[in-house]
Parts: structure tokens; sequence; C-alpha cells
């Protein structure tokens, strides 16, 4: 089952990276991400680094609600990343770039990392984290 997380993941994430308007997020969220959420999903966004979106987001409306508010401040993201298996969960490791909305600013976030865990091939926890190294020791995996 663990392959099957990985390439669902990964097509959510495509589905994301190639959106290149508001219109397009708005789509996606509603459709591929979302459809991969447990209706029960724990997003922890805790360690995130901008402290207006950090906080834990139980089920899918407060998650979306922590995607719109995160996703209308850019106009454009860039994500590079690399999935790793582990068991019934997927590591995620991200470098991504993002310019302003209102600004034009472009902002390299440098690399963090995610661990999605799964259950009946949905997530039902994701977790931030500020280094890929402590994602990776969460699922027992060294960098």
């Amino acid at each position: 089952m663990s392959h099957e997380n990985v390439e669902r993941l990964r097509a959510a994430i495509d589905a994301l990276r190639g959106d290149t308007s508001e219109l397009d997020w708005k789509a996606t969220l509603a459709g591929a991400w979302v459809e991969l959420w447990d209706p029960e999903i724990e997003w922890d966004a805790s360690t995130h680094p901008l402290p207006d979106l950090a906080g834990v987001y139980q089920g899918i409306e407060p998650t979306l609600r922590w995607w719109r508010e995160w996703l209308v401040a850019w106009e454009a993201v860039q994500v590079e990343y690399e999935l790793v298996e582990a068991g019934d969960r997927v590591v995620g490791l991200f470098h991504q770039r993002m310019r302003g909305h209102y600004t034009g600013i472009d902002v390299a976030s440098g690399q963090y990392a995610m661990v999605f865990t799964f259950r009946d091939g949905l997530i039902v926890h994701a977790k931030f984290y500020t280094r890929r190294s402590e994602a990776l020791a969460a699922v027992g995996l060294q960098e």
C-alpha cells in the first residue's frame, strides 16, 4: 500500500504544483488535494514558520481554510520535492520558492519536510517539520 500512497500523494502535489492562478488553486483544493484527505484529517502546522498559520487544524474545512490563507499571499509557487516511503507514512522533502501576490517579491522558503500518515488510502495526519532530518527521524529513517 505504501507505494500506492506515494503515487497518490505525488499526483496531488503535481496537480497543485501545476496551478498557475488563484482559480487553479481553488479547483485543485476542491479536487485532487481534498480527495486525498480523510474527513477527520489532522493538519499539524504547529511548527510552521508563519505565526499566523501555525497551529493544528482538525477536519477538512479547517484544513482548507489553512490552505486558502497560505495561498492568498502568493502569486506563484514553485515546488521541488522528493517522496520517501515509510510504511503507512510518506515523507515529503520539499524546496519551495514563492512570489508575493501583492509585492511581487520572490521568497525562498528553503528546505522543509512533511510526514503524511495514511489510512485506507487517505491522509489522516500531516505534520510540518522545519528540518528534513527531523521528519526522517520521526519515521525511523536517516538522511
